[in-house]
């Protein structure tokens, strides 16, 4: 069952299947999320969900530490390492 991701910046609401990256998904729709390394080590891609956190896989170590080190609240991640599995709402912070 498709998924649907809302970027709230460009107000673009897009259909994914569930379980893609929201790398993959920002990428095919043309979100404008600027992705650095793309590993979860630089932050560029930091943005905040700002509904369906539960619709987000956990964070990984490394994702968490990065973020810990930056006092992040619980609703922001690194776009390229989360996958989405239900519907959810993203704005993008950058670094």
């Amino acid at each position: 069952m498709p998924v649907k991701v809302h970027f709230l910046l460009e107000d673009l609401l897009v259909e994914a299947p569930e379980g893609t990256p929201l790398q993959a998904i920002a990428d095919a729709a043309g979100a404008d999320i600027t992705f650095g390394c793309r590993t979860g080590s630089c932050g560029t891609c930091r943005v905040r969900i700002a509904g369906g956190l539960d619709h987000c896989g956990e964070p990984g170590s490394e994702e968490r530490d990065f973020l810990k080190g930056l006092d992040a609240p619980g609703d922001q991640r690194l776009a390229c390492q989360v996958v989405v599995t239900g519907d959810v709402d993203i704005e993008y912070l950058g670094l």
